[in-house]
This record gives structure tokens, sequence and C-alpha cells, in this order.
């Protein structure tokens, strides 16, 4: 075998390294040339015994080089298979996830369907009631004007009377005509309350907001109520604010929202009782208070008091007037300009309203404290419409 390997390495030039058979030389030249064929020259030597051949040598490597193809290209087909299962798999998520995005398109467009009917018709209904309130208020209003047409030639009628401009009166004719007056300022007052709360209601009211002396609006409300509150023995006090107090309101408004007040003062408030009149002032706004030292009012019935129609004597029995709109109408009016109206009440002690509202900037007074002046108690005798 040493001989065939002398022999093999000097014909074939293959180079055997010592302790190498010419052999392993040949399958080592092989895997060095990678895919070159092996070509070999060996000449035939007489007497060797040679246990291969050649091309059964190359036959050898292309099996070796065939197997190692096929198993690369098994892996392949392996890999391309399951990443078309993959493929498959994430194609049948994506279906399912469309025809459950078909479903909530579907449910959607049912839902907008719906919802769109709905908003027409809450569109026409509040049309409808729109047409209505309207409606109302047009019939309020001619109302209004067919019944105190008649109510004012009675008040005047009245007048006359009393000049004994018809000829002279007895006591019991003039008490009679005292009781008619009075019913026909009474009713006067309820259909100007509903007529005011009719316009209130919708929204037909205009505000004229201008700077409003505080000091001569309050003294023309003692004018106003304290012929009232002597006639019932009440004790009426009313401090005057600075004169250089002015606040941003509607004039008309402040004076019809003051006069409910303090006539409510007047009507709840026992006889021998206090109704005392104050302003206090804060950076940006002036508050009027109306304190009456009444029954009070329960804690769960101080929000329900600006409702309308709501009286909190319901009785058949009760012994106050009134159609329950003179604070729902306040409360409306001030904050329709900007102001608001509280309630401060504790029952058995009184209650407190105070009218918030808005400090005229371009005429700030100099003392911004609560103006703490005389008491005064005015004899004057107008009265409250």
């Amino acid at each position: 075998m040493d001989n065939f390997s002398a022999t093999l390495s000097a014909t074939s030039h293959i180079c055997v390294e010592p302790g190498q058979t010419a052999l392993t030389a040949m399958f080592d030249g092989s895997r060095v040339s990678g895919q070159e064929r092996i070509v070999l020259q060996v000449p035939r030597i007489v007497g060797a015994n040679m246990p291969f051949t050649f091309s059964k040598v190359n036959a050898v490597f292309r099996a070796v080089r065939m197997s190692r193809q096929r198993e690369v290209e098994a892996a392949r087909v392996a890999a391309l298979e399951e990443s078309n299962h993959i493929l498959k798999s994430q194609a049948e998520q994506l279906e399912h996830q469309t025809n459950e995005a078909k479903e909530l398109a579907h449910e959607l467009a049912l839902t907008n369907e719906e919802l769109r009917s709905v908003i027409s018709e809450a569109r026409k209904a509040w049309a409808a009631a729109d047409a209505a309130n309207r409606s109302k208020a047009e019939f309020l209003a001619v109302m209004s004007h067919e019944l105190r047409t008649p109510l004012n030639s009675i008040g005047g009628y009245v007048d006359l009377l009393e000049m004994e401009l018809r000829g002279p009166l007895t006591e019991a004719q003039r008490a009679d005509l005292a009781r008619i007056k009075r019913s026909q300022e009474h009713l006067l007052g309820i259909i100007n309350d509903i007529l005011n709360f009719t316009r209130l209601e919708a929204t037909e009211l205009k505000f004229e907001i201008i700077d409003v002396p505080l000091r001569p609006m309050m003294g023309d409300l003692d004018a106003m109520v304290s012929s009232l509150a002597r006639a019932k023995s009440l004790l009426y006090e009313s401090e005057p604010p600075s004169t250089k107090l002015f606040t941003r309101t509607d004039p008309d408004k402040m004076r019809q929202i003051m006069i409910n007040l303090l006539a409510n003062a007047v009507k709840f408030t026992p006889e021998g009782g206090r109704i005392r009149v104050y302003a206090t002032t804060t950076e940006r706004s002036v508050q009027i208070h109306v304190e009456d030292n009444g029954p009070g009012i329960p804690a769960e019935k101080r929000d329900a008091v600006f409702e309308p129609f709501v009286q909190l004597d319901r009785g058949l029995t009760r012994t106050t007037d009134g159609t329950g709109l003179g604070l729902a109408i306040s409360r409306g009016l001030a904050r329709g300009m900007g102001a608001d109206l509280t309630l401060e009440s504790e029952l058995g002690v009184g209650s407190t309203f105070t009218l918030t509202l808005p400090l005229s900037t371009s005429r700030l007074p100099d003392d911004m404290s609560r103006a703490k002046g005389q008491h005064r108690a005015t004899p004057r005798s107008n009265p409250v419409v």
C-alpha cells in the first residue's frame, strides 16, 4: 500500500502529507477544489492491488453532492410549506376580522339611521313645542291686554267715585270702594306676573344695561315699601349705600326685582317683625340684601321657591295670596341681565334674599366696604304694584 501511495503521489501530483495516505489526500483535494472534477492520471502498476476505481470515487462524490442538494431543497420546501401555512392562517384571521368589521359597519349604519330618525323626531317635537309656546305667549298677551283694559277702567271709575264727582259718599260706600280697588289691583298684579313670566320664557325681554346709582334707587324703594310695612306694624330699616356706588344693570328690571323681594318680605313677616335692606360690595360686584325675621324656609325647599307657581303654603286656608311667580320672575330677570338672586334662610329665624349685581368699573367708589349709615323709616305711601 505504501508503494501505491508513493507511486500515486508522484504520478498524479497529489501532495501527500506525512502520515496521510494517497486516498485521504485525494479526498482532501476534492474538498479543497469544491465542485471541480478530480482527474487523476495513475498508470497501471503491474502487480498492484487496487481495492477501488476512480470512477467509483467520482460517483460517491456526485452522490454526496446530490444528497446535500436534496437536503437543502427539502429544507427550502419545508420552510415554504411553513410560510404557506402561516399565510393561510393570517388570511383566515384577516377574513374573520373583515367579516366582523362588515357586521360592525352594518350595525353602525343602523344606529346612525336610528339616531337620525330620533333627531328628526326631536326636531319636530321641538318645533311643535316652540309653536305651542309662541301660541300660548300670543294668547296670554292678547288676554292680558283684554283683561287689563276693563280692570284699569274699574280702577279709574273707583277713583272718580272716591273724588265724589257723582255726589257725596257715605263711610260704608267708601269702604266698599276700597275693597273694589284692592281686588282690582290684586287681579292686575296677577295678570302682569303671568304676562312677564310668559315673556321671560319666550326670551322676548330686552335689557338696557347702563350705570345705575344705588342710593337713589334704594331711596325710591323706601318710598314704595315703607307705607306697607307701617300698615302691618313692621319695622323697616334701610341703610343707604355710598353716593359713589354704581352698578351695571337695567334699572327697570332691577326695580321690579327689588319690589318683588320687599313685597314678599312684607307679606310673610308677621306683625311686629323687622325688615332690613342694606348693600355690600366686593372687588367686582355689589350685593343688595333684603333681610326679614319671618318664619324662614326649610332647607329642602330653598331651591323650589324659585320655581314658577310654587307656594310653600298650599292649603285652602292660607293667609297669603299670589300666583307663586314673583321669585321665578325675579331670578329670571336677574340672570337675564348678568346678575343673580340667592337665598339664605333658617327655619324660625328668618330669610335673606341677596341680589348680586356687577359693579360699574368706570365709577368705582372710594369706600368699598358696606355703608353703615343711619337707619331710616320713610313714611311715604306709594302702593306696591
